[in-house]
């Protein structure tokens, strides 16, 4: 992903439904708390969902290759920060501005919780790595492709007007 660097002054934040771009830095660092031993590239992408005021999930892209892009999320627990509209924004991102194919995420097998937020967002395993998590046990790779996530509709395809020229 390439970023221009713009002093905090100029930056541009903007907000759609509950989604937050635009502040990637605050957004990363506020992920980066919540996973053991992660720590954001400094040109990650991060779009926050913000409820009541609070940042109520986040989620950072990095080593964006053109066809693929990794993410790190984290939602507080028991938030009901999900929505349709927010995940569309959350999966637009990747899937039809970035025009990935697939995204990974990687989740320490110990990490029931996220297992579960991971494969209810349509997330499938892919690869266990053993003794690759932070806690000494196996690290799950979960991938989801453009074709297959629902919640960005005709799979990030713009629609084909069926009227005339």
């Amino acid at each position: 992903m390439v970023r221009t660097h713009q002093p905090e002054s100029r930056r541009r934040i903007a907000r759609l439904g509950a989604v937050v771009f635009g502040a990637d830095a605050e957004v990363a660092q506020w992920v980066a708390r919540s996973i053991p031993g992660y720590i954001a590239s400094p040109d990650a992408k991060a779009l926050g969902v913000v409820k009541g005021g609070q940042l109520m999930a986040g989620v950072v892209f990095e080593r964006w290759n053109g066809v693929h892009v990794e993410a790190s999320i984290v939602a507080r627990p028991r938030s009901r920060w999900a929505d349709r509209r927010t995940l569309l924004a959350l999966f637009h991102y990747p899937f039809v501005t970035l025009g990935c194919r697939a995204i990974s995420v990687t989740v320490p097998g110990s990490n029931l919780l996220s297992l579960n937020l991971s494969t209810k967002l349509g997330f499938e395993p892919k690869a266990i790595i053993p003794f690759a998590a932070h806690d000494g046990g196996p690290l799950i790779v979960l991938q989801q492709y453009r074709e297959t996530c629902r919640w960005i509709g005709d799979h990030g395809e713009r629609r084909k007007s069926t009227r005339g020229p």
